[in-house]
C-alpha cells in the first residue's frame, strides 16, 4: 500500500488515478474535495501537523509527500508557518517510518526555485540556492532526507518537477500560469504578469509528470534526485501568445512590479532521468497548450 500525503491537489490527484489501477492507496489530507473516490483508495482527512503518523503507515510500503503550507511569495513571513507547518511534521514522519520499518518516501521538491538563479540548464548535483521561504524549506527537507536515507536506511527519492499544468488545476489559485491565463483569456478576463514577461520556465503536461512519477517509482538504482520536466524553457509572454493562437483571442494583459521571489530564468537538465529510469518528454509546451484548452473547452461546453 502506498501512503499518499496530500492527495487533494493537482498533482496529488492526478497520481492517485493513475497509480490506484495497480497499488492500493491511502490519502491523507485536511480536504478532500472529489466527489468520487477512485477504486482502491482509503481517505482519511486530518492536518498534517496533527497526524499520527504510526496509524496512517500501517500496512504502508511507500509514502508520496506532496504537502507543503505555503506557496511562492515575497518576505520571510511564512517562516513560522513553514517550520511548524511542514518541516517539523515531516522530521516527525521520518521517525515514524524508522519505527514501522517503512523504508521508502519519494518527496515532491520544487524543480525551478531550489536552483536560484543558475544561468543554465540545472543538474541534480548543482548547487541548491533557495530565493524564497518555499525553496528554503523544500531544500531544508531534501537535507533532511538526504541524512535519513543516509543513516536509517530510508531510500529518500526527491523529485524536483519543473511547472506542471493540466485539467484538474484549480484556476482560481495563483499558481499555474497555464491554466489561469487560459481560462481568463477565453472568459474575456484580464490576466496579471509579474514583470515585463521575460521570465523563462519549463512547463510540462501533467499527463507527463504522470509518466515519469510511475517510472521513478519502479526505479531500483542508486539515484535519489530527479529532474522532471521537457528540458525546454518559455517565457510569460511566449505562453500567452501560445494561447491567444489555439483560442484566437487576444489577451488582456496588465503588467505589475517584478516580485523578488521570481527566478527570471529556470531551465533543468534532464538527462538523469532519461538515463536511469528511460524517460522522457515528448510534448511541446505548445501542443499541451493545445490539449489543455480542447478539454476545458470540451468539459465547459457540456
Amino acid at each position: 500500500m502506498i501512503l499518499i500525503l496530500g492527495g487533494n491537489g493537482f498533482l496529488g490527484y492526478n497520481f492517485i488515478k493513475r497509480i490506484s489501477k495497480r497499488e492500493k492507496v491511502r490519502v491523507y489530507d485536511l480536504n478532500w474535495s472529489h466527489s468520487k473516490d477512485p477504486e482502491n483508495v482509503e481517505v482519511i482527512r486530518g492536518s498534517f501537523p496533527e497526524a499520527d503518523f504510526d496509524g496512517l503507515l500501517e500496512g504502508v510500503d511507500a509514502v508520496f509527500h506532496l504537502i507543503s503550507a505555503i506557496v511562492p511569495c515575497d518576505g520571510t513571513g511564512q517562516t513560522a508557518d513553514s517550520i511548524e507547518n511542514t518541516i517539523l511534521p515531516t522530521i516527525r514522519l521520518l521517525e515514524a517510518m524508522k519505527r514501522k520499518g517503512v523504508s521508502r518516501l519519494f518527496f515532491v521538491s520544487s524543480g525551478g526555485t531550489v536552483y536560484g538563479e543558475s544561468g543554465k540548464r540545472s543538474e541534480e548535483k548543482d548547487a541548491l540556492n533557495p530565493e524564497c521561504v518555499y525553496a528554503a524549506e523544500k531544500v531544508t527537507l531534501e537535507h533532511y532526507f538526504h541524512l535519513y536515507d543516509k543513516y536509517d536506511g530510508i531510500r529518500c527519492i526527491r523529485l524536483r518537477i519543473a511547472n506542471p499544468y493540466g485539467l484538474d488545476m484549480n484556476p482560481k489559485k495563483r499558481q499555474g500560469i497555464i491554466p489561469i491565463f487560459a481560462t481568463r483569456i477565453i472568459s474575456g478576463e484580464t490576466i496579471e504578469v509579474w514583470g515585463d514577461g521575460e521570465n523563462r520556465r519549463d512547463y510540462i503536461y501533467i499527463d507527463e509528470v504522470m509518466d515519469a512519477l510511475e517510472r521513478v517509482y519502479d526505479y531500483t538504482g542508486t539515484e535519489r534526485v530527479f529532474n522532471i520536466g521537457t528540458g525546454e524553457s518559455h517565457t510569460t509572454n511566449e505562453i500567452i501568445r501560445f494561447i491567444e493562437e489555439k483560442v484566437q483571442k487576444k489577451a488582456d494583459i496588465q503588467y505589475l512590479p517584478a516580485r523578488k521571489c521570481d527566478i527570471e530564468d529556470s531551465r533543468l537538465n534532464v538527462s538523469l532521468i532519461e538515463r536511469e529510469c528511460g524517460w522522457k518528454s515528448s510534448l511541446s509546451v505548445k501542443e499541451g497548450i493545445g490539449i489543455f484548452i480542447d478539454k476545458y473547452t470540451g468539459k465547459a461546453g457540456k
